[in-house]
């Protein structure tokens, strides 16, 4: 089967809430005149990269996700992206997948803090993964900095995903990295990729559609704002794992239970003023 997939590659204003719900809003309208299936919006899209302010952003969840329903639902497309989350006193960076077609969204609490930007100071880190079903198969949800944890997509293809969804803040000066992981991720577990990444300052754009065998399907460029839009054909899920049968051929005996992992000693933080949320 073949859907339509937008990603929506937003310049975020920090702080200015109202401004960037209208432009999500003008995403998803282009979304949907493109007949889309997804509409996927970057990581903390509301209100930008501002950590110290994150209670006070937190608070406007409500508001939010009852727009991100709205627009769902007047458009018939499901439509991802993440905000912050209050549970208790703890704040989480979520990814929120809002289905018209489900009553209530789905979350995922992001598990993997990013340390040169203070996130293990400002938020909680999720305690668990999160898979979501999708038109077009079952999903894996991860944001940013999750990137670099192989582990994490590998459980996500081993219990049945065939694509991952992952928003993203990541920064100019590593996109390189960026590029290669997007298709490393989706080449190794022979999944879709749908990454959603802002632009504008220190990011870096490069939002891609990846398919399984690795092939770019549609790329942003590194500064502008742009609705990219891609169609995947489901049925090259089943061509690359039947030709390249990784997973049979995997050997979980040998390292799916290693001895105690050695871990590098930690340099001194450093602070880059760089996000990769």
């Amino acid at each position: 089967m073949q859907f339509t997939i937008s990603l929506a590659q937003m310049h975020i204003h920090t702080g200015q809430l109202e401004r960037n719900m209208a432009r999500a809003a003008e995403f998803a309208q282009a979304a949907a005149d493109r007949s889309s299936a997804m509409l996927l919006l970057p990581e903390l899209w509301p209100y930008g990269y501002d950590l110290p302010e994150a209670r006070v952003f937190a608070q406007a969840a409500p508001q939010i996700l009852a727009e991100l329903r709205r627009l769902a639902t007047l458009h018939g497309l499901c439509i991802g992206g993440s905000l912050l989350l209050m549970s208790g006193e703890e704040v989480y960076n979520t990814l929120a997948w809002v289905d018209p077609q489900q009553p209530l969204p789905v979350y995922y609490r992001k598990t993997h803090l990013f340390r040169l930007m203070d996130e293990d100071r400002w938020l909680a880190p999720g305690k668990s993964l999160q898979q979501v079903d999708t038109p077009w198969g079952v999903a894996g949800l991860a944001i940013c900095y999750d990137l670099r944890f192989p582990e994490l997509f590998r459980r996500y293809a081993l219990e049945g995903a065939s694509s991952f969804i992952l928003p993203a803040e990541w920064p100019a000066r590593r996109i390189e990295h960026w590029q290669v992981l997007l298709r490393a991720r989706a080449i190794e577990n022979q999944c879709f990729m749908f990454a959603a990444n802002c632009v504008g300052g220190e990011f870096g754009g490069r939002s891609a559609v990846i398919n399984p065998w690795g092939e770019v399907l549609v790329e942003g460029s590194p500064g502008s704002e742009a609705l990219l839009t891609a169609q995947i054909d489901t049925a090259q899920l089943d061509q690359a794992r039947s030709f390249m049968p990784v997973f049979r051929d995997r050997r979980p005996d040998l390292y799916e239970r290693p001895p105690a992992a050695r871990v590098p000693p930690e340099a001194p933080p450093r602070h880059t003023g760089q996000a990769e949320g």
